[in-house]
C-alpha cells in the first residue's frame, strides 16, 4: 500500500511538472511570436537600425550573395551597401519551437519583399526563412542566426 501511494505521488509530481513545463514553453512561444511582430514593426519604422536592434551582438547572418557575418557590426557594414529603407519587407512565422531548456528557439516562416529593381520597376519577391532566437540575460529574446531562401519565380502558362 505504501509503494502504491509513493507511485501515485510520483505520478502526480511528474504530471504537474510536465504541465508546468509545457505552460512555460507555451509562454516562450508566445514571447517569440510577439518578438517576431515587434521585429517586423521595428524594421518598417526604423529601417536598418530597427532590423539590427533585434539581433544579439554575437549574431550570425547569412545574407544572400554576401559573406557570413558573425557580429552585429559586420552585418551593419554589409547591409549598409544594399539596404533600401523604401523596400517593404513583411514576414509571418508558421512554426515556432522552443527548446525544453527555454533559452533557445527557432521560427520558420514566409517573407515578402516589395521594392524596385535597378530599372525602377516594382518587383515582389517571396521566400522562406528560419530565425534562431536566444534568450538573453535580461529575459528578452534576440536573433542569433538568420537566413532565408527566395521562392522560384512564378511562370504563367
Amino acid at each position: 500500500m505504501k509503494s502504491l501511494r509513493i507511485m501515485a505521488a510520483l505520478l502526480l509530481v511528474t504530471t504537474l511538472a510536465y504541465s508546468s513545463g509545457k505552460k512555460a514553453l507555451d509562454r516562450e512561444r508566445q514571447a517569440i511570436a510577439k518578438a517576431e511582430a515587434d521585429f517586423e514593426k521595428a524594421r518598417a519604422e526604423k529601417g536598418l537600425e530597427g532590423w539590427l536592434s533585434f539581433f544579439a551582438d554575437d549574431t550570425a547572418d547569412f545574407v544572400r550573395g554576401g559573406p557570413f557575418t558573425f557580429t552585429k557590426e559586420e552585418m551593419r557594414k554589409h547591409l549598409e551597401k544594399t539596404f533600401d529603407p523604401a523596400d517593404q519587407l513583411t514576414w509571418k512565422p508558421v512554426q515556432i519551437d522552443v527548446a525544453d531548456s527555454g533559452d533557445l528557439a527557432y521560427s520558420l516562416g514566409n517573407w515578402q519583399l516589395k521594392g524596385k529593381n535597378a530599372k525602377g520597376q516594382e518587383v515582389t519577391q517571396t521566400g522562406k526563412y528560419i530565425t534562431v532566437w536566444k534568450k538573453q540575460k535580461d529575459g528578452s529574446w534576440k536573433v542569433v542566426a538568420d537566413t532565408g531562401t527566395v521562392d522560384p519565380p512564378h511562370s504563367n502558362p
